[in-house]
């Protein structure tokens, strides 16, 4: 069944045919003046009004301006170490944590895994290399010493030079000759300690095997006794 239309007061067909003229009139105005300028007197100038919104400015992304979050902390940290090796602390931090190395293995307290040449540093043959390249040098500095002491008494100020270059020479061939005692020791220090290391190594693996060999011997007797109690039994 159709439905009734509604009847509204003052909307029929001619009320619609008007709006639809003046809609159109409208649109054809606006086709042929689009760029009329609209003066804020029109009662139409809140309906015409845009706005405009300020967009962000978008500049051009610069990588190189990128500032690395950890670059200070590690210049920080390069600075201190730097700092300690120029002070000698990081060589004395070194030496120290050798020494308690070297007593762990006295003491016999590294595990199986750690003594397994581990810390075995050679430094005797470390040091050999180190004063290696230097030994020319001082043979030249000995042989320039020699003939300058051969030469005329005239010059006296080249002779003064040369003495208090044999000076400095000669305190630092003491020093890296003490050095090489030093380095000496340590290394016959570890090669002490790994050799106590190993020997308990091999006295607690003796110690195991007889454990082992005396349970099997009680287990082959425990299991004799059953067999001949066994035995006994069905005879």
């Amino acid at each position: 069944m159709p439905r009734k239309h509604r009847v509204i007061e003052g909307v029929g067909a001619s009320s619609i045919l008007e709006l639809k003229a003046q809609l159109y009139k409208s649109q054809e105005e606006s086709k042929r003046n689009p760029k009329e300028p609209i003066h804020s007197a029109d009662h139409n100038y809140a309906q015409h009004l845009e706005v405009h919104r300020a967009k962000k400015k978008i500049t051009a992304h610069d990588s190189y301006s990128a500032k690395n979050s950890g670059v200070d902390a590690r210049a920080a940290k390069d600075k201190l170490e730097l700092k300690a090796v120029q002070d000698g602390s990081a060589s004395y931090a070194a030496l120290e944590r050798k020494a308690e190395i070297y007593n762990k293995l006295v003491r016999g307290e590294l595990s199986d895994e750690e003594d397994e040449e581990k810390y075995c540093v050679d430094f005797f043959r470390k040091g050999l290399e180190q004063d290696g390249p230097q030994m020319p040098k001082e043979k030249d500095a000995s042989t320039l010493q020699t003939q300058d002491i051969d030469r005329d008494d005239d010059d006296d100020s080249l002779l003064s030079s040369e003495k208090a270059t044999g000076l400095g020479q000669a305190s630092a061939t003491v020093d890296r000759s003490q050095h090489k005692h030093f380095v000496m020791e340590v290394h016959e220090e570890a090669n002490q300690a790994r050799e106590k290391v190993s020997e308990l190594k091999t006295r607690r693996q003796e110690q195991a095997a007889a454990r082992r060999e005396k349970l099997k011997q009680a287990y082959l007797r425990k299991q004799l006794e059953k067999l001949k109690a066994s035995k006994a039994e069905q005879t």
